[in-house]
C-alpha cells in the first residue's frame, strides 16, 4: 500500500469541505481532499447563501459567480403562502413591505443574501480549490484511520479500481455529512433530538413563467387539500424543488415515484396538464443532532458532520461554511509554527455554541411554521380552505405569518454571535445582545468586527471584510501611531502576519463616516485587533498610549503561546455569548 503525506486531509467534498479547502489552499497549506461520491451534488438541496457567507465569498473571490448562479431579485422578491400557485394568497413577507428594515440590514454588510443552490456552489468552490493547487479527489472513501502522536494515517479506496493508499496527514478535517464514517470511527455520538417529522425533496424541471409573473416570490407554501408543502425557485424560470411530507412507517421513497411527485407538483401549481420532469427525489427529516465532541485530537469535524439541524431558516450550509473559516486559519497558524496547539481547542468552545443556537432557532422556525398550516398533513383540515367557506381559515392562517419574521428575517442570528475562547481577550465588557432579527454592532471582544466602508489615500473603497481576510488587522484611531508601530514590532518578533492601519484624515484608512469610533467602541488612542477570521480578538478603548508592552502578550495569549491558564480565564460565564 502506497503512503501519501499531506498536512491537512479533508474528507468530504460537500460546501463545508470545500471551502475547507479553499481558505487552507489561499493560506499556502498543503492540502488534500477525498470525496466518496463519483460526482459533485447534482440534487440542489440547501440555496440560502446569508450575507456572512456571502463576505466570506467575496473575500476568496467567487462572490460574483455566486450572484451570477443564484435567483434573481426580480425572481425572488419574499415568501408567499398560498393555496397554490395559481390561487388564493393568504399571506406574504416581502422586502418591500419593510423598507426601511431592508435598509438596516444592507448597511450591516458589504453584501447581502442570496439564495444559490447547492448544485451550483459546488463546482465553483471547487474551481476556486483546484486553482489554489487543492487536490481534489472524486470516488476515493476514507475506510479507516489511525491516530498518532504526530498526526493521522487514513486509508483510502478508490472506486474505479479498488486501490488504496495512506494518507498521512499531520490533521484531518472531516465534513463527510450527516452520516459521517469518519465520526463513527471516531466513536463520537450526538446529541440528537428524535425526528419531528419526515419529508421528500422532490427537485422538478417545469416553466412556471406565466403562472409566477405578479407574485415571485423565492420560497411559496403551498397549503390545499391535495398537497402542502414548500416550492422553492432556484432559478424563478424552470428550476424548482418541491418538498412535502411523508409518513416512513406506512410509506417509503419507493412509494414516490417520479410519477407521483409530477401529480403533487401539478396540484401545488394549480395546472393540470403542466408539463414536468421529476429529475431526482431525496429524504431528509426534520431533526437535530450535534455532535458530542467537535474534535478528537488532531480531527476536526465540520458541517453536517458536526451538526444538523431543520432547514427552516436556511443555517445548515451556512454553519458548515463558517466553521470552516473558523478553523481554517487556526490549522495554518499551528503549522506555520505562529500559534500553538492550544489554538486549536478554541474550534470546539467557540463553533458548538453557534451550532447549538442555530439548531434551536431552526427548530422553533419549523415549530412557528406548523402552528401556520404550512407543514399540515391532514387534509381534512384545509378542506375547505380553497372557496368561500375557508375565509375564516385563511384569516386565522394569516393572523399567523407575522410571527414568521425570524423564520427570514435573522440579522442577529447572521452576524451577531460572540466568541468566548482563550482566541479572545476579555475587555470587562458585557457583549452586545443582538436578537435573532435585531443585531447590533459592536466590536466587543469576540464578535464579528463591524462592517464599515473606508477609503484609502488614494480613494479606494474597502469594506473591513476587504482588509481582514487570511491575515491579522489592528485598526487604530487617528492619534494610535503607538499602536500600528507595535504591530510592526509584535509581527517581526512573533512571525505574526499582522496588517496594521491608522484611521483618520491623514492615516492609512479613512472612514466614510464619522461615527465609526462609536461603533468600534474606542477613542482616537485606541485599537481593535481582528483575527484572520474577521472576529475581534482585543480592543483596547484608549486609556494610556498603548505599545509593545500590551500587544505581545495579548497576542500570545490569543495564539495559545501564554502561560497555562490563560484559556480558562478567558471563559467567562458572567459574558454570555448570542442570544
Amino acid at each position: 500500500m502506497t503512503v501519501a503525506e499531506v498536512d491537512v486531509l479533508v474528507v468530504g467534498a460537500g460546501p463545508a469541505g470545500l471551502s475547507t479547502a479553499v481558505l487552507l489552499g489561499r493560506l499556502g497549506i498543503p492540502t488534500r481532499v477525498v470525496e466518496r461520491r463519483a460526482a459533485g451534488s447534482a440534487h440542489p438541496k440547501a440555496h440560502v447563501v446569508n450575507a456572512r457567507t456571502m463576505e466570506l465569498f467575496r473575500q476568496w473571490g467567487v462572490a460574483d459567480e455566486v450572484r451570477d448562479a443564484a435567483l434573481p431579485l426580480d425572481r425572488g422578491i419574499g415568501v408567499g403562502w398560498v393555496t397554490r400557485v395559481t390561487g388564493i394568497e393568504i399571506g406574504r413577507i416581502t422586502a418591500a413591505d419593510a423598507p426601511d428594515e431592508w435598509d438596516r440590514m444592507c448597511a450591516d454588510s458589504s453584501e447581502a443574501l442570496v439564495s444559490c443552490p447547492q448544485d451550483r456552489i459546488e463546482p465553483i468552490l471547487l474551481a476556486a480549490a483546484r486553482r489554489l493547487g487543492v487536490r481534489v479527489d472524486f470516488g476515493v472513501e476514507a475506510t479507516g484511520l489511525d491516530r498518532t502522536p504526530d498526526g493521522v494515517d487514513v486509508r483510502v479506496r478508490r472506486a474505479a479500481d479498488g486501490g488504496t493508499e495512506t494518507v498521512r496527514a499531520r490533521y484531518v478535517v472531516a465534513a463527510d455529512g450527516a452520516r459521517s464514517p469518519v465520526r463513527e470511527m471516531l466513536g463520537i455520538g450526538n446529541d440528537a433530538v428524535a425526528p419531528v417529522g419526515h419529508l421528500l425533496n422532490a427537485y422538478v424541471d417545469a416553466d412556471l413563467g406565466p403562472y409566477t409573473g405578479g407574485r415571485p416570490y423565492a420560497l411559496w407554501w403551498i397549503l390545499n387539500s391535495r398537497t402542502q408543502g414548500a416550492m422553492i425557485a432556484l432559478d424563478g424560470k424552470r428550476r424548482w424543488t418541491y418538498n412535502f411530507a411523508f409518513d416512513p412507517e406506512r410509506e417509503s421513497v419507493a412509494d414516490y415515484p417520479p410519477e407521483r411527485c409530477a401529480e403533487l407538483f401539478r396540484e401545488a401549481v394549480g395546472v393540470p396538464d403542466l408539463a414536468v420532469t421529476v429529475r431526482s427525489v431525496l429524504p431528509w427529516k426534520l431533526e437535530i443532532a450535534i455532535a458530542e465532541r467537535f474534535r478528537a485530537g488532531r480531527v476536526f469535524l465540520v458541517g453536517d458532520a458536526a451538526h444538523r439541524f431543520p432547514p427552516t431558516g436556511g443555517f445548515g450550509m451556512n454553519t458548515g461554511i463558517q466553521d470552516a473559516h473558523n478553523l481554517a486559519w487556526k490549522l495554518a497558524a499551528v503549522l506555520r509554527g505562529w500559534a500553538g496547539e492550544e489554538l486549536l481547542a478554541g474550534y470546539e468552545d467557540e463553533r458548538m455554541p453557534v451550532a447549538r443556537v442555530n439548531a434551536a432557532q431552526s427548530m422553533r422556525n419549523a415549530e412557528r411554521m406548523a402552528g401556520t398550516g404550512a407543514l399540515f398533513t391532514d387534509p381534512s383540515v384545509l378542506a375547505s380552505i380553497e372557496d368561500t367557506a375557508g375565509a375564516d381559515l385563511r384569516a386565522a392562517l394569516a393572523a399567523g405569518i407575522p410571527a414568521q419574521r425570524d423564520h427570514f428575517l435573522f440579522q442577529g442570528q447572521t452576524f451577531g454571535h460572540v466568541y468566548r475562547s482563550a482566541a479572545v481577550v476579555p475587555d470587562g465588557t458585557l457583549a452586545p445582545r443582538s436578537t435573532v432579527a435585531e443585531y447590533r454592532m459592536d466590536a466587543h471582544p469576540g464578535a464579528l468586527a463591524p462592517h464599515t466602508w473606508f477609503r484609502t489615500p488614494g480613494g479606494a473603497r474597502r469594506a473591513t471584510v476587504d482588509l481582514s481576510a487570511d491575515t491579522f488587522v489592528l485598526l487604530a484611531g487617528a492619534e494610535g501611531r503607538a499602536w500600528v508601530e507595535a504591530a510592526d514590532v509584535a509581527s517581526r518578533r512573533l512571525g505574526v502576519p499582522i496588517a496594521a492601519f491608522r484611521v483618520g484624515a491623514d492615516g492609512d484608512l479613512d472612514a466614510e463616516t464619522d461615527g465609526w469610533r462609536q461603533v468600534w467602541g474606542i477613542t482616537p488612542h485606541g485599537c481593535v485587533l481582528v483575527r484572520p477570521d474577521g472576529h475581534v480578538a482585543l480592543r483596547v478603548p484608549g486609556a494610556g498610549p498603548g505599545g509593545v508592552a500590551d500587544l505581545i502578550p495579548a497576542l500570545r495569549a490569543v495564539l495559545g503561546r501564554a502561560e497555562a491558564g490563560a484559556r480558562a480565564d478567558a471563559l467567562d460565564p458572567a459574558d454570555p455569548a448570542f442570544p
